[in-house]
């Protein structure tokens, strides 16, 4: 099956629906209730599933069982339309948990279900995916064992960040120095050779990424006890997904240039993946001057 606009909206709005429906669904559990941020990605999914639904109806496939081009697996547009109606049928009743359990069905029988089939190898987006895969499996090979150490590494530290916890001021301050000094590093060890002066650039997003971070509007996410010097801290999933990030950025600039050595003299290239580093740094290092701040002494201390 080859790309074709109607599919290309349908595999859009599908891939959405798959992302945005776990938003939804958790925004609604636990004992912290995110009504505003439900509704907005409840509305969401359904537009997408909708869009999903509807535009399967033009897809057809000869290759596979079908009648006049429609396959089992399009039984499940009906489902979709069924299983909406019911599901705003209970809300309408004020049954909030059967509407909860019919969205978690529907995404799960639709999104889950259904997107396994679309991994089928004569189908596109299969065909895509294990196409990738196969090319992916020599770099993945020839990967050294260091980097997945330090991708254990930091996944292990941004995991520690997840629950809440206390802290002392040095435990606050060494994650995200260290962060910056490997975000540099990451950057100069790339691109050391060109003409472009990264460096530069990686100075000025980690600045700007620091101080928007620092001065933005709230408060900072955790207190601290004066008398025992120790922070109290929310968990975040934040700096979990920044460490993440700075080691997707350096892994896959690493696989260009080890495919394309040329690249490190291309400032089209140099310059977006240094300002990267230096953003996503930046952003790990304001959060902590957001919580650094909070140990300075109160302003009539300072003065007196």
């Amino acid at each position: 099956m080859q790309m074709s606009p109607v599919i290309a909206v349908h595999m859009t709005a599908a891939l959405l629906a798959v992302v945005t429906g776990p938003v939804a669904l958790w925004a609604r559990r636990g004992r912290t209730q995110r009504p505003r941020l439900h509704r907005a990605f409840g509305h969401a999914w359904v537009t997408l599933m909708l869009v999903t639904a509807l535009s399967a109806l033009f897809i057809r496939n000869p290759s596979l069982p079908n009648i006049a081009g429609y396959t089992p697996i399009h039984l499940l547009v009906p489902v979709v339309f069924a299983m909406l109606a019911v599901s705003f049928r209970h809300l309408a009743r004020g049954n909030i948990a059967g509407h909860r359990r019919t969205m978690q069905i529907l995404y799960f029988s639709a999104c889950v279900v259904a997107g396994a089939f679309t991994l089928l190898p004569n189908r596109y987006l299969g065909q895509q995916v294990w196409g990738f895969a196969s090319g992916l499996l020599p770099i993945v090979r020839n990967t050294p064992s260091w980097a997945w150490l330090l991708l254990a590494g930091l996944v292990s530290a941004g995991l520690t960040q997840v629950r809440e916890r206390s802290a002392s001021l040095v435990r606050v301050s060494v994650l995200p120095i260290a962060l910056v000094l490997f975000s540099l590093f990451s950057a100069v060890s790339a691109f050391g050779r060109s003409p472009a002066m990264p460096e530069a650039l990686w100075l000025w997003a980690m600045s700007a990424a620091a101080i928007t971070a620092l001065i933005a509007p709230g408060q900072a996410s955790g207190q601290f006890d004066v008398a025992s010097r120790t922070y109290r801290l929310p968990g975040s999933w934040l700096p979990l997904a920044l460490m993440v990030g700075i080691f997707l950025v350096r892994y896959t600039v690493a696989v260009r240039l080890a495919l394309h050595p040329s690249l490190v003299m291309d400032a089209s290239f140099v310059l977006p993946v240094a300002s990267l580093y230096g953003a996503l740094s930046g952003i790990f290092l304001g959060r902590a001057a957001r919580l650094w701040r909070l140990a300075l002494p109160p302003q009539h201390a300072l003065a007196a």
